[in-house]
């Protein structure tokens, strides 16, 4: 039985005419009916077209994914990112196209779609469902439990929540915060060297860095340059990375790694003009929903670089580094994205240990299959402190959601370390997105937890440097990176 009333009076092959050629053929009658049938005819016509108009739409928006993904790629691995911006941003992928791809994979609309596409589909969806299920409870009790610093409280939630959606909301209420109160907390995550300086004072295992150059010793960059190859020539242990202060978007290259000694000397020339690029440009994540507010956040950084010692030198080109998502101090999941192996794999606190990128189809449907290459990370024990290490990161800055980045060292789980963290997750967390969407927005329509005001912005909160290993961590060798603190802070006086 066809829904539409205008459908009911039609034979097969009336409907069949309409649909291949745009015509119905009329039957014999009065005028009055004849009149009442052409009447009909535009309602048939015209329900037609939309209907053909849509799927062409679908078609095309589906082609021009693919192609947008694709040229995406390209751009990144062959162009500059003001070429990026310049060219494959405003011509070939509009920002407005890709924010509109990025936003359909994580809402509920294309979860839905994609839920329905395959079986495979329906299986890791459903397996999502009742991860979330179990995870409910654990979230209603760290809710209660969490200590949430003061301005991450007034948050406007998004009348749609979705992932991406709260994203933009606590961009806009970061600028709110800045421009009436001067509040800057925006900066635990879009200020790389203040984000290190917070774990540094906090005693978190994080990797070393060695100079850091900005203002107000450093307002310019032709002071930085030769001072900073000097540093850079006189170490023994490589790679070490220059990274950007003021730049945190992955698209715009603002790390570089010196392989050795020789690099420094022979390639300077090259080292300068990056540089110069990076103290020059301003942070765009324009194909992100939530760019407009957190672009004019990162507009009131001031430039400058820090030089980052190697962690666990030798590691070759592809550190193992994972994702985790941290909601109310307490972690959802892990997404693996860097390494060995590729990505993108996504591991749960049930132990799954899932991966989507084996072809173009499981990408798009997010069609998950076990992935052996990093099952290692579960079977070794090293969640334990990864999930550890995180959520005490994420309870000392007081913030109800944040990613935390920890490198981990395949042998030794005791070895893990914490790299960067981020405020706008850009990761693909697949089936995950909606139910990390709904915990976020469940504390803060519940307001159950703990507002603490320390009177400092998040990236400043700082404890002491031995707080993590003797009042967190209570000098649990398998938790701590330096166990001399404890040795020191319990010695007999």
């Amino acid at each position: 039985e066809i829904w539409l009333p205008a459908f009911r009076h039609m034979s097969l092959d009336k409907i069949r005419l309409l649909f291949t050629t745009g015509r119905v053929q009329t039957d014999s009658g009065n005028d009055s009916k004849h009149r009442k049938f052409e009447a009909q005819t535009i309602i048939w016509k015209s329900v037609a077209c939309g209907i053909r108009a849509f799927v062409l739409m679908m078609f095309l928006f589906v082609v021009l994914s693919f192609v947008s993904a694709m040229i995406h790629e390209k751009s990144k691995k062959y162009m500059s990112m003001r070429q990026q911006e310049q060219y494959a941003n405003q011509l070939i992928l509009p920002a407005y196209f890709d924010q509109a791809k990025h936003y359909l994979s994580q809402a509920p609309l294309g979860l839905k779609l994609r839920k329905m596409s395959s079986k495979e589909s329906w299986e890791d969806a459903e397996h999502a469902e009742r991860y979330f299920e179990s995870q409910l409870p654990h979230y209603e009790k760290a809710i209660k439990e969490f200590k949430l610093h003061a301005h991450f409280a007034n948050i406007e939630l998004p009348s749609t929540v979705t992932f991406h959606d709260m994203i933009r909301a606590r961009g806009e209420m970061l600028l709110k915060n800045l421009n009436e109160h001067g509040w800057q907390d925006f900066r635990i995550e879009k200020d790389k060297c203040a984000m290190f300086e917070f774990l540094k004072n906090n005693g978190l295992p994080h990797v070393s860095w060695m100079k850091v150059y900005r203002e107000p010793e450093y307002q310019k960059l032709y002071k930085i340059l030769p001072e900073m190859k000097e540093l850079i020539i006189k170490q023994t242990e490589f790679p070490v990375f220059i990274k950007s202060c003021h730049i945190t978007t992955g698209a715009a290259k603002s790390v570089k790694k010196i392989s050795d000694k020789g690099a420094a000397i022979y390639h300077w020339d090259e080292i300068k003009t990056w540089a110069r690029d990076m103290w020059e440009y301003k942070s765009n994540d324009w194909e992100r929903v939530w760019a407009k507010p957190f672009n004019e956040l990162c507009s009131r950084l001031s430039p400058g670089f820090m030089i980052q010692k190697p962690w666990k030198a030798g590691r070759g080109e592809y550190p193992e580094e994972i994702k985790i998502e941290v909601l109310w101090g307490r972690a959802y999941l892990a997404f693996v994205s860097t390494g060995s192996c590729g990505g993108d794999t996504i591991i749960l606190r049930d132990g799954s240990v899932t991966r989507y990128t084996d072809s173009l189809v499981q990408n798009v449907l997010h069609q998950g299959v076990p992935d052996p290459c990093y099952q290692w990370i579960v079977d070794e024990g090293h969640l334990p402190r990864v999930w550890f290490m995180a959520e005490a990161a994420a309870k000392l800055m007081g913030i109800d959601a944040i990613r935390i980045d920890v490198f981990v060292l395949k042998g030794d789980p005791s070895a893990s370390v914490i790299n960067e963290d981020s405020l706008s997750s850009g990761a693909e967390y697949r089936w995950h997105f909606q139910s990390m969407a709904e915990i976020w927005a469940m504390g803060h329509q519940e307001k159950k937890y703990t507002l603490v005001n320390p009177g400092v912005d998040s990236f400043e909160w700082f404890r002491g440097k031995d707080y993590y290993t003797t009042q967190i961590a209570k000098c649990n060798r398998t938790l701590v990176a330096d166990y001399s603190l404890c040795e020191r802070a319990y010695a007999p006086l």
